[in-house]
């Protein structure tokens, strides 16, 4: 039985790659409990990495561990009939398909309220339906485009460039898991379910723009929609003598202690450097000295003396030495497990934590129609009826 806040909500996930699988990972982690929807051939991703068996890639083991998967003809009358059945006795359903395609085969939010009033239908979509764009295909690299992330990345690669994660795909996953935790908040306040949509182009404007609206927060505006900070050329990690280093001095006081530090005190009493809105005016010509400075010793030297002065900095850390980070080992950020089928595995663990038990993984990342014929017989089809609709390429079992 799954513990965390979440336990009792069970949710049916109709989607596939990312995004969605993603959001759902992380509510399974707090307790929900999570039935994987998958086609006939399955999810893409559990093609996509190195793995022990075929159709059980890497990345499909990360983001599915503590789902049942149920492998269903949603386009056959038969499988439609299956998620009625399940959307009888759950509390949300939630899936990326397009909604042309949802509403060709039965499979929206109208359909499902006359079963079930109390089901919260949940849709990530690419763009909002409101507008032209509605309905069109998305992916991360394309959101990042259209959305204004890739071009605000131009300044470190000299044109716009992607983040080297599927960033859209995970920003608009939290942002469906809140909501949809948030639709069972309204639930539980005025009893009946809802349906909402998280349109992917739009939340990457609202988070890309937290910052960087900037000037166009005014009418008319007072400067660019770019945050000079977070958009120098020379914000990044610096070289020291055997490595790079994170080093981010941020009030008067820290700022004054760096300048210090480095024997460069005059420094403050330039009136470019003297007040936070003077540093944010000349933060390039800041970050440069700042680069200048820290190349000539050694990481340990700063980490150390940088510390003593209170002043935010860390080592770089590249990604073979994230897995020996002292302070993930003495957390046990990091689990191993075993799996059925796959041997030894390695996953993160859920990174935050409630008064109440800690949601262990009760289940693995399942195999392909591993649960259908459990999920089926709990919702009272007879072993006659299970065999014949995997005959009928229904079901796989």
């Amino acid at each position: 039985m799954n513990k965390g806040p979440l336990k009792g909500v069970r949710i049916i996930d109709a989607s596939s790659v990312l995004m969605v699988p993603y959001c759902t990972k992380l509510l399974a982690d707090m307790g929900a409990e999570i039935i994987k929807i998958e086609a006939i051939d399955g999810d893409i991703t559990r093609h996509i990495g190195p793995s022990v068996n075929k159709g059980m890639g890497a990345v499909f083991l990360n983001i599915n561990r503590n789902k049942k998967s149920v492998c269903i003809d949603l386009k056959s009358p038969e499988g439609r009939l299956i998620i009625y059945k399940l959307i009888k006795i759950s509390d949300v359903f939630v899936s990326n398909i397009r909604k042309v395609a949802l509403t060709k085969i039965g499979l929206t939010h109208s359909h499902f309220k006359k079963i079930n009033p109390k089901i919260i239908t949940a849709n990530a979509v690419g763009f909002s339906s409101k507008g032209p764009y509605a309905g069109l295909p998305a992916f991360d690299d394309t959101i990042q485009a259209i959305s204004g992330m890739a071009a605000y990345q131009e300044v470190y690669s000299n044109q716009p460039s992607y983040t080297s994660g599927a960033t859209a795909d995970k920003v608009t996953g939290l942002m469906l898991g809140m909501s949809i935790i948030s639709a069972l908040f309204q639930r539980e306040k005025k009893g009946i379910g809802t349906q909402l949509e998280v349109p992917m182009m739009e939340t990457m404007v609202d988070f890309t723009l937290v910052e960087h609206l900037y000037g166009y927060n005014f009418i008319p505006p007072k400067a660019p929609p770019i945050y000079p900070r977070q958009s120098s050329p020379n914000r990044r990690p610096y070289k020291t003598l055997d490595g790079y280093i994170a080093v981010m001095p941020y009030s008067d006081e820290q700022w004054l202690r760096f300048f210090k530090l480095i024997k460069k005190e005059n420094i403050f009493q330039d009136p470019k450097y003297s007040s936070a809105e003077s540093r944010n005016e000349n933060i390039d010509q800041l970050y440069f000295i700042m680069s200048e400075s820290l190349e000539k010793e050694k990481t340990d030297y700063w980490i150390k003396n940088l510390k003593q002065n209170d002043i935010p900095a860390t080592k770089v850390n590249f990604p073979e030495d994230i897995f020996n980070d002292k302070h993930l080992k003495e957390t046990n950020f990091f689990k191993k497990s075993k799996h059925p089928t796959e041997g030894d595995l390695l996953s993160p663990n859920f990174p935050v934590e409630f008064d109440e038990d800690r949601n262990e993984d009760t289940l693995h990342a399942p195999n392909l129609g591993e649960n259908t014929k459990d999920i089926l017989s709990d919702l009272g089809f007879s072993e006659f009826e299970i065999e014949n609709l995997a005959s009928k390429g229904v079901i796989k079992i």
